[in-house]
């Protein structure tokens, strides 16, 4: 099976078959010119599809001999027709099908047949029943079906378009069908004329007679002028009978010919009918009836008119003055538009003599002819008219046509009054052809004043629907109606047009130029509104909502506004957003407004929070309700962007903005509160008493609430800090800033060992110093040691120290460390270090950086190990501090703990190795150096 989406099938066209259906040639050529069904599966392996049978045949075509090209073709239609898979085509059932409407005879079955020889493609299926039904019309000597086949094979060997017929074929076909003719003509003489009519008459007036072959042989076959395919020389000759074929059959009778004349469709055949009747039948052309005169001119054949004027300028009973009695007067008016000059002079002729009562209509109808004798001639006979009498539209329609033109103006502007031409008339010549658009132009030029006419005209021609077709009309209607004031063309027309595309544009400069619309109702308003969700009419309902003198805030309404503002679409949140920050009040987002619309300040501040800072509002409506805050903070409003653009002047106090609404937000998972917060908090930190909290913020989690902490505490005493939102010394908490080493945050340790750093005479000391050795980060370890040692030196230090210099540098002069806070002496100093290092106790915790997980507690030996490597990475460096600390390290290698003790001694091999002449107590300096090595 074979799937096809083609809406006609083989059974569409068996049904209409049966049923003697008088459209069965067209849907059976509509059937043919459809592409061929596509099959279901692929075709089996070795299968022969029509498309590669089609490509055999072509190839058997190419062969050099007919033997060959028989022999091959035939080949190839036993094996595609002998296989079941894949079948073939449907539409090869045609060829029985047409034999069998050929064999049941019906006039409307011979009709369709006559049709489908005459233009159907010739493709397979429909081609094999052509040709068989050619086959039996030559058996049974059917003159109409054989005329109508032989004219499509003369003709075809010419023309382009589908067929999959060879040309050779259609050559013999042609070439049997005049043997056919010739064979008829000497055996049955009264027959030939009788067929050769049939095959002339099918000729369209476009058909090139000098490529066929049946033609030129009946009416030039004695001159000999031919070979095999064609014929050569001036075909079809001036002179038809001269050389015809069977010229004798053709004196039998001048029905033939009379029947050729009458129903042929193009020149030569009519000449040659005309000929042979002048030249075999001369008393029967002075016999022919009116009627049949009649029908030749409505012929569309020169020839024919030519022939019908010569018989009435010949014949006295035909004279002009008799024709209307013969019923002739018609006949010869129809000659004013014929192909031949001389017919249409007779016809002008007669029409001035006898027609002067032509109808109007028909005299405007010869306007539109090819001929400009004939349009002359109409013109002359209308302007003979009276203007009033033609009718005003009349006149509108010739102004289309070059010879009426001018004195279809005049007559219009002088003839009439303005009240005389209809406004419906008006509009048509806008819209009508260049003329009557020029027309129009000139005529509203000269009969109309500034203004006029109103707006309402102009308006009814832009809803003409055939403004969507006529740029000029809609370009003239604008530009007349943009001469007005807006207000008087009225605000519900002016939105719809803004939604019509030709007039959109245009409209929309109008309502951005406006400043009011004095009839636009609340209708109008929501209308707008409506406007603002059409990506093409958006920009201009924005505008114009916005604009306070043409929509107050009111008509708006807040809860619209706030809607808006909750859309993600950045043009209509950016438009709520703008127009809420300049045209509302605080007192305006109060949900409980009075009828009059008026507000407390309290509950619509307490709204804009609630919107700035809630859970379940959308991103879009809290970036507005946070720069509304933002504008109207008496601080910061003054130097927000927003501001600044719209001129705000700030709305709300400093007292609105509350710690209770501000500093839980700073904790808020969202970042945008977070940053809306922090904003508030560096102006209203102070202002809330809040100073003293900044350290709860150095371990969050955001930086910009960090960031806080770290301004405020960094610039703490720094003179140039703002300070408002900085602490003072005083307002330094030991306590707080020693926690901040161990937050989980590395970047709040750094800050708090700079704090101890930098503040270390007022909030140091070695107790704390201690605290801190026994931290789990190991920068905050070594931190404390050296502070320990830098700030707590003894007083009475070691013999011989001095600072250590830089390597290749020469040691500089001891200089004496500050007092305070200093040892008395060494021994005070290592009691301390004892102190430490024995009273660690467990539960501190490590911290390797700022996103780790869980911590683990250490053990006290994992702390004091990590205090001796601490202790024992400074001395390495520093000998004095190393002989200050050797002998402490020294007494813990007694510990019962293996850790500890292996700590220890490790420590002091390194010290021992880093400063060969330290004496360590316990440790022979052989010993060392063995285990060194």
């Amino acid at each position: 099976m074979a799937s096809s989406p083609n809406p006609i099938d083989i059974e569409n066209v068996k049904q209409l078959a049966a049923s003697g259906s008088p459209a069965l040639a067209e849907v059976l050529e509509a059937y043919l010119e459809q592409p061929e069904p596509t099959p279901d599966a692929p075709p089996r392996e070795g299968a022969l599809t029509f498309q590669a049978f089609l490509q055999l045949l072509a190839t058997a075509q190419g062969l050099r001999t007919p033997e060959q090209r028989r022999e091959r073709a035939t080949d190839a239609w036993k094996r595609f027709l002998a296989q079941v898979d894949p079948a073939p085509p449907p539409r090869l059932e045609l060829a029985d099908l047409l034999v069998r409407i050929y064999d049941e005879g019906t006039d409307a079955g011979r009709s369709a047949l006559c049709d489908v020889a005459r233009s159907a493609p010739l493709v397979f299926g429909a081609w094999g029943g052509l040709k068989r039904i050619y086959k039996l019309a030559e058996a049974r000597l059917d003159a109409e079906l054989f005329g109508a086949l032989a004219f499509r094979f003369d003709t075809e060997v010419a023309r382009g378009g589908r067929r999959e017929v060879s040309r050779g074929t259609l050559i013999y076909m042609r070439r049997r069908a005049w043997r056919f003719l010739r064979e008829l003509g000497r055996s049955v003489p009264e027959l030939y004329p009788q067929f050769a009519v049939e095959v002339l008459r099918h000729y369209p007036p476009d058909t090139r007679f000098g490529d066929l072959w049946v033609a030129n042989h009946v009416w030039a076959h004695g001159t000999g002028k031919y070979d095999g395919r064609s014929f050569h020389g001036g075909v079809p000759p001036s002179d038809m009978v001269k050389h015809r074929a069977f010229g004798e059959a053709w004196k039998r009778s001048p029905d033939p010919l009379m029947l050729l004349l009458s129903t042929c469709q193009a020149d030569p055949p009519a000449r040659f009918a005309i000929q042979g009747l002048r030249k075999d039948f001369p008393e029967a052309l002075r016999s022919v009836t009116p009627a049949w005169l009649a029908r030749l001119a409505y012929r569309p054949l020169a020839s024919a008119h030519d022939f019908l004027v010569e018989t009435l300028l010949g014949s006295p009973e035909l004279h002009q003055s008799k024709l209307r009695g013969l019923g002739l007067h018609d006949a010869a008016l129809a000659l004013l538009d014929s192909p031949s000059a001389k017919a249409r002079a007779f016809a002008i002729e007669y029409a001035r003599a006898h027609a002067a009562d032509l109808d109007a209509e028909r005299l405007a109808a010869l306007l539109g002819s090819a001929h400009k004798d004939t349009r002359a001639f109409a013109a002359s006979a209308l302007q003979g008219r009276g203007p009033r009498a033609l009718g005003h539209a009349f006149l509108g329609r010739l102004l289309r046509h070059g010879e009426t033109e001018a004195w279809a103006a005049k007559a219009l502007s002088e003839s009439f009054d303005r009240a005389e031409l209809p406004e419906g008339f008006l509009v048509d010549m806008i819209y009508g052809e260049p003329a009557q658009k020029r027309w129009a132009a000139a005529y509203f030029k000269a009969k109309y004043r500034p203004g006029e006419p109103g707006t309402g005209f102009w308006v009814r021609v832009l809803d003409d629907p055939r403004h969507e077709d006529d740029d000029q009309a809609t370009s003239t209607a604008l530009d007349a109606l943009g001469k007005h004031p807006i207000a008087a063309i009225g605000t519900p027309w002016l939105l719809t047009a803004l939604t019509r595309k030709r007039l959109g544009d245009t409209v929309a400069t109008w309502l951005r130029k406006a400043d009011a619309l004095p009839d636009l109702t609340a209708e109008g308003v929501e209308r707008l509104k409506g406007l603002v969700f059409s990506a093409e009419t958006r920009a201009v309902a924005l505008e114009v909502l916005g604009n306070p003198k043409i929509v107050t805030p009111r008509q708006l309404t807040l809860p619209w506004l706030l809607a808006l503002a909750r859309r993600a679409d950045p043009a209509l949140n950016g438009f709520a957003r703008r127009y809420l920050l300049a045209h509302m009040k605080p007192q305006d987002f109060d949900p409980g407004q009075d009828p009059s619309g008026r507000g407390d300040r309290e509950a619509g501040t307490a709204k804009l929070f609630a919107l700035a800072l809630g859970e379940k509002e959308p991103e879009p409506m809290r970036a507005f309700a946070q720069t509304y805050l933002r504008c109207h903070h008496p601080v910061l409003g003054p130097e927000q962007g927003e501001a600044k653009e719209l001129e705000l002047k700030p709305a709300l106090k400093r007292a609105a903005f509350t710690a209770e609404r501000i500093w839980p937000a700073l904790f808020d998972k969202r970042e945008d509160v977070r940053r809306f917060a922090a904003l508030v908090t560096r102006a209203e930190l102070r202002a809330w008493g809040y100073q003293t909290r900044v350290y709860e913020l150095a371990h969050s989690d955001a930086r910009e609430v960090r960031n806080i902490a770290f301004d405020a505490l960094r610039k703490a005493g720094d003179p140039s800090a703002d300070p408002a939102m900085t602490l003072t010394l005083e307002e330094l908490d030991p306590a707080q800033v020693f926690a901040l080493t161990e937050s989980l945050k590395k970047s709040a340790r750094e800050l708090g060992l700079s704090l101890i750093l930098k503040h270390y005479a007022r909030i140091g000391g070695p107790e704390r110093l201690g605290w801190l050795m026994q931290s789990a980060d190991r920068e905050v370890r070594l931190f404390a040691v050296r502070m320990l040692w830098e700030k707590h030196r003894p007083r009475d230090l070691p013999p011989g120290w001095h600072p250590r210099a830089a390597r290749g540098e020469a040691a500089a002069p001891a200089e004496p460390p500050e007092d305070a806070g200093r040892f008395a002496d060494v021994e005070a100093l290592r009691r301390f270090l004892r102190y430490v290092l024995s009273g660690i106790p467990a539960g501190r915790s490590p911290e390797p950086g700022d996103d780790a997980g869980p911590r683990r507690r250490l053990s006290a030996s994992e702390a004091k190990r990590h205090v001796i490597e601490i202790v024992r990475d400074l001395a390495m460096e520093d000998a004095a501090f190393a002989a200050l600390v050797a002998p402490v390290i020294a007494e813990f290698t007694g510990s019962v703990a293996k850790g500890e003790w292996q700590a220890c001694l490790a420590a002091l091999m390194r010290l021992r190795r880093a400063h060969p002449g330290l004496e360590i107590e316990g440790l022979a300096s052989g010993s060392v150096g063995q285990e060194s090595a």
